[in-house]
């Protein structure tokens, strides 16, 4: 695998074997603005995803979720927003392969980080492998491979048919839930966010909460009690799902003190993480699945490799697109000062 510098022209964007000062593995919000600090620092970048599209989370999960508390807008769709910030970071990014699952990252003899990749998509023309030799990589790949967090003690789950609409974890579609009764489990920000964004569609809309309070930003709480003042919601408190039930046509959701027949349940207990292969191949150090980082610069324990947005850990870390820009831009700029000698 060899090196070439920034100035080292490319055929087609899709050659084979390449090198780059930086590789950027994930194009959500952390991974498009990390590439976007490298363009106006002069780095050379690579961006991979395994997605066909940037966007990460926003456009795999939430698209048409509301974004609250972006500098510039009172409101905006995930989707919408992904929108403007890949025309702003991605624009001038000449190496972008999306649709590319990264399958191993290991050190070269040259002590670089030698990526592998594989297209995963369909659309993808030319070359099936691409590989890439970098100075330095900066993993901004969310928390990984996902699995909705469902309560173990919830019985009859695993019983409903994969082929029925009634259990949700995340839907790419709102207009499910148009003109239909819907219980939302859960008191976070999702949850909350969710129920917001459905109340003005569905027929109605029931949270069902296993404490007192919410858990989400207090000015949400402001919106969902005028929810309710409308009649558009109902809160159940203090109450934890024990049970689903779908047969002879109906749909049963059990508390511990009620029973619902809604049209559809959406869970929002959040995901489980799992960082993946390429982490544990490394040998990042880890805390809860999710990996861990010195804040002063956003590198992980492996050196020259760097971590940013849901993919990482620290002290008082709040997961939203917020934080994504200053990690992106913190790690870049340690980045570029070893490039520069500092």
């Amino acid at each position: 695998m060899h090196a070439v510098t920034n100035s080292d022209a490319l055929s087609t964007p899709f050659d084979n074997e390449f090198g780059v000062d930086v590789a950027i593995i994930g194009a959500g919000v952390a991974g498009m603005y990390a590439a976007y600090c490298c363009s106006l620092m002069g780095i050379g970048c690579a961006v991979v995803d395994e997605l066909a599209v940037p966007g990460g989370q926003c456009m795999a999960l939430y698209p048409e979720k509301t974004v609250y508390g972006v500098p510039g807008y009172v409101g905006v769709k995930a989707k919408d927003y992904v929108l403007k910030l890949s025309e702003q970071c991605l624009t001038t990014i000449r190496h972008k392969f999306f649709g590319y699952r990264v399958e191993k990252i290991n050190k070269t003899s040259e002590n670089k980080f030698g990526i592998e990749a594989r297209s995963i998509s369909a659309c993808n023309d030319g070359d099936n492998d691409i590989r890439i030799s970098a100075q330095y990589i900066i993993l901004a790949t969310g928390i990984g491979e996902m699995k909705p967090n469902i309560p173990v003690t919830i019985k009859g789950v695993s019983e409903i048919p994969k082929s029925s609409d009634f259990v949700q974890f995340y839907c790419l579609n709102h207009a499910l839930y148009r003109g239909k009764n819907v219980v939302i489990a859960g008191g976070g920000d999702s949850a909350v966010d969710f129920t917001i964004d459905i109340a003005p569609i569905a027929k109605h809309v029931t949270i069902v909460h296993r404490r007192e309070n919410f858990t989400c930003e207090p000015h949400k709480i402001v919106k969902i009690q005028e929810l309710v003042n409308a009649g558009k919601i109902k809160l159940e408190m203090n109450q934890n799902i024990l049970e689903l039930r779908e047969f002879a046509g109906k749909r049963y959701v059990y508390t511990d003190k009620k029973e619902y027949t809604p049209d559809h349940i959406v869970f929002c207990y959040g995901f489980i993480a799992n960082p993946g292969s390429i982490v544990k191949d490394l040998g990042i150090e880890t805390e809860k699945n999710l990996i861990k980082v010195n804040l002063d610069n956003m590198e992980t324990s492996v050196k020259n490799c760097y971590a940013v947005g849901d993919a990482v850990t620290y002290a008082n870390k709040k997961k939203n697109i917020i934080p994504c820009f200053f990690e992106s831009d913190r790690a870049v700029r340690a980045i570029k000062t070893k490039i520069s000698g500092g």
